[in-house]
């Protein structure tokens, strides 16, 4: 009386009546129901003395219920599991809603089974609500016809003589009554061992506890093949699932790469991954992944023999939500904002109750831990926690429903904001790895408030601080396309505010990273300048000399990589005259140093980098200084000296550079600072000196990195490098129309215009070798006009000498001209202080004097510039010209 019962719950509670009383075999009735009143007790009844020691019905071995599929990828769980009991007398399977700790617990049963002489007994509790009846339950599935009010004494009594495996599936509903059982069961009997499932521990005397882990999922990968993806678990278990749906279903190398984005969005979850196949027939692979952020819709349709909570992926989670208190279900609400891991700090940042302790967060978050539904990773140096993906998925619809969602998510985002001026901080005291270990995982939940603030429900302001906030980490992630867009995106937002200077910085720095970031995924479009001076602008209207270097860095980006070399003079003077500090200054020698290369002044190009930076300094480890130019400014520095080196007549010391600049890129891990330095440094410097091996890789690893970071113009630059290559390869056809491609688009993102002119040598190189002579002779005037337009002077040595190369290709060479350009690209050279174009000129110079028989005149020539070198002789130009040197001798 005055007890209000659950429809479904009576119906679960008569179900297990039914099946402890084996109602209906060999024709006996126990349990009917009766239409419109519910249920009716029919069996014939009789009394017997409470006193006597209730003795069991039958002799019942086993009634575990038989498995009829087989359990995918859990043998290393059933093994381990089953010798627990080699130490313990009490094992239980912890994990997560839908993981598969029945199927492995029915299979660990099945195997011990037979070590056991008075059988197994299986107790399924999932239908139990009241703790009170789990040692009845008990007693009913032991066969005791007749217990006393007190069950648990009569069970104990039963079972002291008997050696018996009692396995206790689902207590999570009535977790603290199963942990009293047990802990009695084992204090009063020695031959009883108990296997038990839950989502969290028993935490009872004497307990093992094993977690089950997920199903394996393969790793991303774009070339994952059928057989590769059929060597994970999970993937087993989807082609199995699929397979029995009804049509046949074969993994090909085709949907392999589907399959396993599917599985590893359902984190290896057995019972999602099992109804996700289910659903093959009706969506195929991909339109399940399609619907996948809909999964509680599209992942129902379970087994009809499935307990209910096991027949969608909703009623799993429901039933493990439904079994918090109120205090886990609002930190699991909260919880769901964190997109990926998240640490207690950032955990208890989100909480909606300012006030409450850490101490009750810490609690709270160790009970979801215990509960399965947070994970923890404890092996770093700080503890780090995530939801699995359809966990989070679930609990952030309850987020919504909640209405919490708005005060979480700026609670979010204010915890962000001080987390990345903190790193910002660190920028250039830390090393590349370690700052992206720190702040790298913040990302993603970066996007979710980012998303969340450019909704109609969002907040402008919020878009406009997080996004100010998170450009070093898009720059230091190389996401330079994400950071282009989500700055236009802050531009939008920008509203009027009351304290116009951190309005105007704001706007300043948004400013500045779209111009930088415009560049280096689009190229030199006007509008990245434009947005380079109205961020010098903002910075000298606030006075702000830091600011002022940033923007002036920017502009002189943008002048040099389209070739305007005299203004980029001007603005590397003006950086160098207002830096204060001795970094900046040396930055400030680096930005004059590279226009008075690129204009053939090599000496004073020299001077500034050993003014301030010196060939060893700039070689030696220094913090990443990215704060400004967004990639390492030694590694600019180091290919800067490399190029200037070779061109000296260094080639030893230029390879170290080079080299050194790649070693220092890679130590930071940062995309763009490695294409920076195999760009301009070791792919010019290696087939300059002729060591195609190691060019041949710095190209690849610099496509690589480009197309993996999205950074098109370096893309397009070492596409015009494998085209230079395989020119030097002796590849000509191929060569020339993959570099002919690449330049057309290299002139279009104008931002190496200074590579332009070197790539058209190697063009006219390879059109001399394919015989195509006018067309070389096309490319070198277009490099020549170029050297004029610009004053681009430092290779206008290699181009005449080239051109005269060309003229004695020509049908009835004209010695007399080709004579000409060689003089006169040895004239630019010794004006330059250029020693390796010289000797190229001067071993094409001896070829013709040797060809005219003055062999004499060829060999002394040759010679005056080939003793000038001091290292390099096992370079390709320098071991030319001493073969010649000894045929002239």
């Amino acid at each position: 009386p005055s007890v209000i019962v659950e429809e479904s719950n009576l119906r679960a509670q008569v179900a297990s009546l039914r099946k402890a009383l084996r109602d209906g075999r060999d024709g006996a009735r126990y349990i009917v129901t009766v239409p419109g009143r519910g249920y009716r007790f029919v069996a014939p009844t009789s009394y017997s003395d409470p006193r006597v020691m209730p003795t069991p019905v039958a002799d019942r071995r086993s009634n575990v219920p038989v498995c009829l599929t087989r359990p995918i990828g859990r043998d290393t769980a059933i093994s381990a599991v089953s010798g627990r009991f080699d130490r313990y007398r009490l094992a239980t399977i912890v994990g997560a809603g839908g993981i598969g700790k029945t199927t492995v617990c029915l299979a660990v049963a099945e195997e011990l089974a037979g070590s056991f002489e008075d059988g197994v007994c299986f107790l399924d509790l999932a239908p139990l609500k009241d703790p009170q009846l789990v040692s009845g339950v008990l007693a009913c599935a032991l066969g005791l016809a007749h217990v006393s009010e007190e069950p648990l004494s009569d069970v104990v009594a039963f079972l002291r003589q008997r050696q018996m495996l009692l396995v206790f599936d689902s207590c999570e509903q009535v977790i603290v009554a199963v942990a009293i059982l047990a802990e009695t069961l084992l204090k009063g009997t020695t031959g009883i061992r108990i296997l038990a499932t839950s989502r969290e521990a028993l935490r009872a005397e004497g307990e093992s506890v094993y977690r089950l882990l997920p199903l394996e999922t393969p790793p991303v990968s774009a070339g994952l093949t059928a057989a590769e993806a059929l060597t994970f678990s999970a993937v087993q278990l989807f082609v199995e699932r699929a397979a029995s749906s009804g049509d046949v279903f074969e993994l090909d190398d085709r949907d392999a790469p589907v399959v396993a984005d599917i599985c590893r969005q359902l984190d290896g979850i057995a019972l999602a991954i099992e109804l996700a196949a289910g659903r093959i027939d009706a969506f195929g692979t991909r339109g399940i992944a399609q619907r996948l952020d809909d999964r509680f819709r599209l992942l129902t349709g379970g087994r009809r023999t499935a307990l209910p909570r096991h027949r969608t992926l909703g009623a799993t989670l429901d039933w493990s939500y439904d079994s918090l208190s109120a205090t886990e279900q609002r930190l699991l609400r909260h919880l769901a904002v964190f997109s990926g891991d998240f640490t207690f700090d950032s955990a208890s940042a989100v909480v909606t109750d300012v006030d409450q302790a850490d101490a009750d967060v810490s609690c709270t978050l160790a009970n979801l831990i215990a509960k399965s539904l947070v994970v923890a990773n404890t092996n770093g140096t700080v503890a780090c926690y995530r939801l699995l993906d359809t966990t989070r998925a679930y609990a952030l619809a309850k987020l919504y429903e909640s209405e919490e969602l708005d005060p979480v998510v700026r609670r979010l985002a204010a915890y962000l904001c001080s987390i990345l001026d903190h790193a910002l901080s660190e920028l250039e005291d830390v090393s590349g790895p370690e700052w992206l270990s720190r702040y790298g995982g913040h990302i993603n939940n970066i996007q979710m408030v980012l998303d969340w603030a450019r909704s109609p429900r969002g907040d402008p302001a919020v878009c406009t601080s997080l996004t100010v906030a998170a450009i070093p980490l898009w720059f230091q992630l190389s996401l330079v396309d994400e950071c282009r867009d989500r700055v236009q995106r802050a531009l939008q937002c920008i509203t009027s505010e009351t304290n116009r200077d951190a309005q105007a910085r704001n706007v300043m720095q948004l400013y500045r990273a779209l111009g930088l970031s415009r560049v280096f995924t689009i190229g030199l479009a006007p509008q990245a300048s434009a947005a380079w001076a109205k961020a010098l602008k903002i910075a000298e209207d606030l006075d702000d000399t830091e600011d002022q270097l940033e923007a002036l860095w920017g502009l002189w980006f943008c002048q040099s990589g389209a070739g305007e070399y005299r203004a980029a003079l001007r603005t590397g003077q003006r950086f160098r005259d207002i830096a204060e500090s001795a970094a900046d200054q040396c930055i400030g020698e680096r930005l004059i140093g590279f226009p008075l290369l690129c204009m053939g002044d090599l000496t004073g190009a020299r001077r500034h980098m050993d003014r301030k930076l010196g060939s060893h300094a700039v070689l030696a480890p220094d913090p990443v200084s990215a704060n400004r130019s967004r990639f390492c400014q030694a590694i600019g520095s180091c290919a800067l000296l490399a190029k200037t080196l070779w061109l000296q007549g260094f080639p030893d010391q230029a390879a170290y550079a080079a080299q050194s600049g790649v070693e220092k890129a890679q130590s930071t891990s940062h995309a763009i600072s490695l294409c920076e330095a195999l760009s301009k440094g070791a792919c010019p410097v290696s087939l300059l000196t002729g060591d195609l091996a190691t060019a041949e890789w710095s190209v690849k690893i610099l496509l690589d990195h480009a197309a993996k970071h999205a950074l098109g113009p370096w893309s397009v630059f070492g596409r015009c490098w494998q085209g230079a290559l395989f020119i030097k390869q002796g590849d000509f056809v191929g060569g020339l129309r993959l570099l002919a491609n690449a330049l057309d688009e290299l002139q279009k993102c104008r931002l190496f215009a200074h590579y332009v002119t070197g790539f058209l040598c190697f063009l006219a190189e390879g059109f001399a070798g394919a015989g195509r002579i006018p067309e070389g002779r096309a490319a070198i005037d277009q490099g020549l006009q170029r050297c004029e337009e610009k004053e681009e002077l430092w290779c206008i040595a290699e181009l005449l000498r080239l051109k005269g190369e060309l003229f004695l290709q020509t049908d009835g060479a004209d010695t007399v001209v080709a004579d000409l350009y060689f003089l006169q690209s040895i004239e630019w050279a010794r004006r330059q202080g250029a020693l390796s174009w010289e000797l190229r000129a001067a071993t094409s110079l001896a070829r013709l004097q040797r060809d005219r028989k003055h062999v004499r005149q060829a060999h002394d020539s040759l010679a005056e510039v080939y003793h000038r070198f001091s290292e390099g002789f096992t370079t390709a130009d320098l071991q030319i010209a001493s073969s010649l040197l000894n045929e002239l001798s």
